[in-house]
């Protein structure tokens, strides 16, 4: 994709995570809004994807809506008000996972790992891990870190 759609994806995530986990809000509902942000993410890679050559199949885009969805819920974690850090690293943790996995299978069909961006989100993984509060500031400089490893890595 291209770095334009890429942003837009990042833009959609942030929008999507800021509807997650408000208050007094059931587990149903909160089920409902990840199944639908799925669904959007993945008619998004679909339209995405297609825009720019629909003769090509992209076998990379296969789990680029997982990715969004992990950005998401790494978004949405800066809402909450209790456990977290404890959130955040699995939210992190998640992405990791996805982009590991994900890499792994796509080098099995001949494209390369990107090293930097599993690199990037394991280190900020294991540096979450180690904050003992999570202030305003810290929020803004994970979700700039968070973006940044999405729109340039």
């Amino acid at each position: 994709m291209i770095p334009l759609v890429n942003a837009l994806a990042c833009l959609i995530a942030l929008g999507c995570a800021s509807f997650l986990w408000k208050k007094g809000s059931s587990p149903y509902r909160n089920g409902a809004l990840l199944a639908g942000s799925l669904l959007l993410f993945s008619v998004f890679t679909y339209f995405g994807g297609e825009m720019f050559d629909a003769r090509l199949v992209d076998p990379t885009l296969e789990h680029y809506p997982f990715r969004m969805m992990a950005l998401c819920l790494c978004l949405s974690t800066t809402s909450l008000t209790l456990y977290r850090r404890r959130y955040l690293v699995l939210a992190q943790a998640l992405w990791f996972w996805v982009e590991l996995f994900g890499g792994i299978a796509l080098f099995y069909r001949g494209f390369d790992i990107a090293w930097m961006r599993i690199l990037a989100i394991l280190g900020m993984t294991l540096c979450s891990t180690f904050l003992s509060r999570i202030s305003k500031e810290m929020e803004f400089c994970l979700m700039v870190f968070w973006i940044a490893v999405w729109v340039f890595f």
